[in-house]
């Protein structure tokens, strides 16, 4: 059904205004400091040190030559090739970024830009969501601010950035209920692939909960048409689209463990109502590493279901389910039950272990963390509470449920929020390098082309250090910390390379950072060994300056 102007003016209105909000509440909640492109400070002090590995990894491929596949990063693993797309570092972004290096500063982020927009197209992607819904223009714009503040995606803020980008599943769900597939087949695939591209090189996960919704809103297509040649085409369209994206960025190059198993990172039984001690609300304990599943819905969005009930039980009659809300539940349910499998569990206690054979374990196993697919099945359930209370409480009464659910949920989440806010919303972050200090080894690191790190597992978040070192002074270095590990492949080189030297080969451009663990492997080498605050260094000519 085609909209009038006046209609897709009030729905353009709708999508701004929740974007405004969502963008309003991502400052008041980080700041303006982390929009500043040229203030990476905040980022390189973290305390979490994957949000430097997804900001050294865009570092790396920019600096890195211009090759095929597209995403092809050539020095932060040195002599391995890998992909940005296994760094997180928002692939998407990370290639308009290489565009304009010729034009960038040295020192350049867009994480914090990158965490507005997220929140932002939140806010407008939900209020839209809402108002396809229930036609109600105000509310779905108050409503949007559940989005934007959702726990799943705050969660992840500045964490795991790229995963921020939940506003994707909210877009395939809007596609399920706006898109007219049998109207205009060139607006239909033009659709269907901009989705497939924009999740798959922003982030895979995002992708695979977008494939979920998309093959059922085409089987409820499906079922409605008949067309089964226009179906085919539209999910071939979308999946190609996908995997086109990914060869075109490497995704397949670099050798890594594709299949990483799963188990320990599902959801727990308790995901929608746990705040795992981040709210107000209490949390509850969990099995194994169960964050992943954190699907925690929030205390207004916990009153809104009560008022559901309330309101069922008031009418005595259950919302209509017609054959599309069925496949919503159906889809629901299938995410759910992928989350949580194979070991069932509540609490902190594993009520099932399911041996699902290890063809599933090894096809699953690609998403280790399937807890995250509990993700749209949070949303499937705060959209399904929003819009019923909208749809059945009219006038004042509710506006004031509304207003009192969203400042209830704001409530339990402000020990969460007053934290945020405390670490991100500053301007002084500096950041010290390892070499800051040494002023004879700095002078000296000038001399090398290569970093060769081994610092094993006891100093694993100092390679991150040792990586902006690298990047700023154009070196590259032979550890980066990926989504997919190349660990086995890295010590096989580092392996070889001491073999070399024991038979007298040394590469005079290499500087070798070692761990005290991993000393003995390099004493006996033709080698000059200086310590500097607890790590050694190694270099087959000597360094002057300093004490051997």
């Amino acid at each position: 059904m085609s909209l009038s102007s006046s209609e897709k003016n009030k729905r353009g209105q709708v999508f701004v205004l929740s974007a405004l909000l969502g963008a309003i509440a991502f400052i008041l909640v980080y700041g303006p400091y982390v929009l500043n492109p040229v203030y990476d400070g905040w980022i390189m002090g973290a305390v979490d040190r994957d949000l430097a590995q997804h900001y050294l990894g865009f570092c790396f491929y920019r600096s890195s030559p211009w090759s095929f596949p597209l995403g092809r990063i050539t020095n932060a693993s040195y002599p391995f090739d890998m992909s940005v797309i296994y760094t997180d570092a928002i692939p998407l972004l990370a290639f308009v970024g290489k565009l304009l290096d010729p034009v960038l500063p040295k020192t350049f982020q867009y994480l914090g830009i990158y965490g507005m927009l997220s929140m932002s197209l939140m806010g407008g992607t939900g209020g839209l969501l809402i108002y396809e819904l229930t036609g109600r223009a105000c509310a779905s714009v108050v409503s949007s601010l559940f989005y934007a503040l959702s726990w799943t995606v705050l969660y992840r803020m500045f964490y795991h950035t790229s995963l921020t980008s939940q506003w994707l599943i909210l877009i395939a769900a809007y596609m399920w209920l706006r898109l007219e597939p049998e109207a205009d087949i060139r607006r239909s695939l033009s659709a269907y692939i901009a989705l497939s591209a924009a999740a798959v090189l922003i982030h895979p996960y995002l992708w695979a909960m977008c494939t979920g919704i998309i093959i059922m809103s085409l089987i409820d297509y499906l079922m409605r048409s008949r067309d089964l040649r226009r179906t085919t085409v539209y999910l071939i369209v979308y999946c190609l689209t996908g995997i086109i994206c990914l060869w075109l960025f490497g995704a397949f190059i670099g050798d890594t463990d594709a299949s990483l198993g799963i188990g320990t990172f599902e959801a727990n039984l308790n995901t929608f109502y746990n705040s795992m001690g981040m709210a107000v609300l209490p949390g509850f304990s969990v099995a194994m590493r169960q964050y992943e599943g954190f699907g925690y819905l929030g205390a207004g969005i916990l009153f809104l279901a009560v008022c559901c009930a309330c309101i069922a039980l008031v009418r005595r009659r259950l919302p209509h389910v017609d054959p599309r809300r069925a496949l919503f539940l159906i889809t629901a349910c299938i995410f759910i039950l992928f989350s949580i499998l194979p070991e069932i569990s509540l609490n902190d206690r594993v009520l099932v272990e399911l041996n699902l054979g290890r063809v599933y374990r090894y096809a699953a196993g690609i998403f280790r963390s399937n807890g995250r697919f509990i993700w749209p099945v949070c949303f499937f359930l705060m959209t399904a509470v929003i819009s019923f209370v909208i749809r059945n409480i009219k006038g004042r009464s509710l506006a004031l449920i509304v207003i009192f659910a969203l400042l209830l949920q704001i409530a339990d989440m402000m020990p969460f929020l007053k934290d945020r806010h405390e670490i991100y919303n500053a301007s002084d972050r500096t950041y010290e390098s390892y070499f800051d200090g040494h002023p004879a080894l700095d002078e000296a690191m000038g001399q090398y082309d290569h970093i060769v790190a081994d610092i094993g597992d006891a100093g694993l978040d100092k390679y991150q250090d040792l990586n902006y070192y690298a990047y700023l002074h154009g070196m590259t270095t032979s550890n980066f910390y990926y989504a997919r590990p190349i660990d086995d492949r890295m010590d096989g080189y580092l392996e070889a390379l001491r073999q070399e030297m024991s038979d007298g080969i040394y590469d005079d451009d290499s500087i070798f950072i070692i761990g005290e663990e991993k000393l003995p492997l390099y004493q006996g080498l033709d080698l000059h060994f200086y310590e500097v605050d607890g790590r050694y260094i190694a270099s087959h000519r000597p360094i002057p300056g300093l004490d051997e």
